[in-house]
């Protein structure tokens, strides 16, 4: 069969920014291919991508599916199971051509074996623990999947020698095209002289609920502090429809914008961000940050008991990357406004920093992908052509 004969493919992805990257992998294969079906089992992004297929259907929603630690991975446990039910249902009853997973490895590493019973190859977007420079975990996909299509250099070198056929495409972040730094500091209000302060407190209830208090309590004491020689501006970055959830952290005089935290963020002079696909965001957008992260304490004694400080000693994107301490980074214990305030302080009034940053982070932007031909998005769209040729 030729490419212009019509095929069915499934979109499976879970946490939001693997909703967004899938949303746009289907809206590039739909581009290229109209006529084809797609299903997809994800969040508001994916659902409203694949509506434009003939025939699609939306089997549910995943958002909100994002966890920290075990005991919040209970909460959501009976929600997860119901909707993997709905999907094998969904599977027993309608032909799929091949199947696109992305990340959400504790839910997909599990489908995985349905769809191999079912004989429906799967190319998997963004493999579990891609960023993991040793080690052997993520493997476990090897035996299911036909394809990889992984961010990192290092991550397909892994899995083909774990016997895989894995492709580095690049990261979907350096495909972002963004208006003037000028242009959007003048939208969001900035005057000449002022420092912006870009916010970035994260997105489940859970995380906010413990970092943004001390984000918000951040802002108050730098507010304080430059009230008399170069006042600061400070923006609140949210995710789609989180604005309620995030106001009640913030005072009105600090504004929140939805969806468009890589605006908010190529404004900004810093820029304190949660820690999370967001520090790769803002590596990309150039702009210094500071990195936190706070949990409950259930899941601290979890960390202590499992080693977790021990195995994973650094957690902001970048700094994994280059295996090193390339932005500042303030976890529990440390997360606490008095700390975040004088990390960003250090970065804003110490221009040899600032500029170490900056260099440090064309070293990530490589890592990620920038000096390769084309884009994350359509490179993936092409392993899927060869997958269904």
């Amino acid at each position: 069969m030729t490419l212009s004969a019509h095929r069915t493919l499934l979109f499976v992805a879970g946490d939001l920014s693997g909703d967004i990257n899938t949303a746009r992998l289907a809206r590039e294969v739909l581009r290229r291919h109209p006529q084809w079906t797609l299903h997809a089992l994800g969040g508001h992004h994916l659902r409203d991508a694949v509506a434009a297929s003939p025939g699609a259907h939306f089997i549910g929603d995943t958002s909100g599916t994002g966890v920290i630690g075990f005991v919040s991975a209970l909460a959501i446990l009976p929600r997860v199971a119901r909707l993997q039910k709905k999907l094998l249902r969904f599977l027993d009853t309608r032909p799929v051509d091949a199947a696109v997973l992305c990340d959400w490895g504790g839910f997909n590493s599990r489908l995985l074996p349905h769809l191999k019973r079912l004989g429906i190859p799967v190319l998997y977007y963004f493999p579990p623990r891609s960023w993991q420079k040793s080690g052997t975990g993520g493997f476990n996909i090897a035996p299911f999947v036909e394809r990889v299509a992984t961010p990192f250099e290092w991550s397909a070198q892994r899995l083909n020698a774990a016997g895989c056929n894995a492709t580095w495409v690049g990261h979907p972040l350096l495909e972002a095209v963004l208006p003037p730094r000028d242009e959007l500091r003048r939208e969001f209000g900035v005057a000449d002289g002022e420092k912006l302060i870009t916010l970035l407190p994260g997105s489940r209830a859970l995380e906010l609920r413990y970092i943004a208090p001390h984000v918000a309590a951040a802002a108050r004491l730098l507010s304080e502090q430059y009230a008399a020689t170069s006042p600061v501006r400070f923006l609140v970055a949210a995710p789609p429809g989180a604005t309620q959830a995030v106001r009640r952290y913030f005072p009105s005089s600090i504004p929140i914008i939805e969806g468009r935290s890589a605006e908010a963020l190529s404004a900004a002079d810093v820029a304190i961000v949660k820690s999370g696909t967001a520090t790769l965001e803002a590596a990309v957008a150039g702009v210094p940050q500071v990195v936190v992260y706070d949990v409950p304490l259930a899941v601290r004694l979890q960390w202590l008991l499992m080693g977790m400080q021990k195995k994973t000693p650094l957690v902001a994107m970048p700094n994994i990357i280059l295996e090193r301490m390339a932005v500042p980074e303030l976890v529990t214990p440390n997360c606490k406004a008095d700390l975040i305030a004088r990390a960003a302080t250090g970065i804003l009034e110490d221009a040899a920093l600032h500029e170490r940053i900056q260099q440090d982070y064309l070293m990530v932007r490589r890592a990620l992908g920038a000096d390769l031909p084309g884009g994350a998005t359509a490179a993936t769209a092409d392993i899927l052509d060869e997958m269904l040729l």
